[in-house]
């Protein structure tokens, strides 16, 4: 494709991001495709373990550490926490270690990718409350400490050797991508179908978990999870959905700044309507 300066502005650039992320997509969905013919019965556990990770404010002066979700191969799920470190050393939790995973992370990736913008694509289309600009925010921005936590851990992620491959990246292979983002916030609402109650509600907690459990998802125990540790389980089974092939991709294919020391704009990964069917019962969900 011959593109010249003159026309690659902000609305070509958005033109040819279309045109690979299309080609990203359709190439992702053949693989697995072809990975799970290759299983057999493509409901059968892989041995894969899905890491959901809701990520907290590093800045905030209440510091809390963030609440993580691991949903095995048979989609139990376990809870853990993770202490932030902008190295992302400990964030695999020791139930996963030596296993093969796929992290999805509850926090934008990059920044914008053209210098005049307040948001990245994948943001607007999701419609996320927290706008990441070409610059770092800084002050006191609504979700400025957020926004730097998260995009400078997944540059040191995405540099610290091969250990975590970002999904769309030009040198990571489609089906040997290990690191997502997610928005558990429109994850919420594509799996639910219609509007919920608010997470820091008790009916909103309850509903979520009843989301859960009607996806197949088992726990130790029936105790009501917090809100941060049903964003973090919504964002494993997210993951899940990715490795299976049953996901959507929003926005543009993530691009490596060295010279600023960040990852560019980035897919959201969002999980394809399952169709539950929500009716009242034992492990489903009621006025949702």
């Amino acid at each position: 494709m011959n593109i010249s300066p003159r026309w690659y502005g902000a609305a070509g650039a958005s033109i040819v991001a279309a045109s690979i992320t299309a080609r990203y997509v359709a190439k992702w969905r053949r693989r697995r495709s072809l990975r799970r013919a290759g299983q057999g019965d493509p409901n059968l556990p892989n041995g894969r373990y899905y890491i959901g990770l809701d990520l907290a404010d590093p800045d905030a002066r209440i510091k809390r550490p963030a609440d993580v979700a691991v949903l095995d191969p048979t989609l139990h799920c376990t809870f853990d926490q993770w202490n932030y470190r902008e190295d992302g050393s400990g964030i695999i939790p020791g139930r996963a270690i030596g296993r093969s995973y796929v992290l999805a992370v509850d926090g934008p990736q990059g920044l914008a990718g053209d210098r005049d913008a307040i948001m990245r694509d994948s943001e607007r289309v999701v419609n996320a409350p927290g706008h990441t600009p070409y610059q770092l925010p800084t002050g006191n921005k609504p979700y400025a400490g957020f926004i730097k936590g998260s995009v400078k851990l997944f540059y040191r992620l995405v540099t610290s050797g091969s250990r975590f491959r970002l999904l769309g990246m030009a040198d990571v292979p489609p089906d040997e991508a290990n690191l997502i983002e997610v928005f558990p916030g429109g994850a919420w609402k594509v799996v639910a179908g219609s509007p919920l109650p608010t997470k820091r509600q008790l009916e909103g907690r309850q509903v979520r978990f009843g989301l859960l459990k009607s996806m197949g998802i088992t726990f130790d125990s029936d105790d009501l999870p917090t809100a941060d540790q049903l964003d973090a389980a919504i964002a494993a089974w997210v993951a899940y959905c990715f490795d299976q092939g049953e996901a959507q991709l929003e926005g543009r294919p993530p691009t490596l700044d060295k010279d600023a020391g960040t990852v560019r704009e980035g897919y959201v990964v969002q999980p394809a309507n399952p169709g539950i069917d929500l009716k009242d019962g034992a492990g489903a969900v009621a006025s949702v």
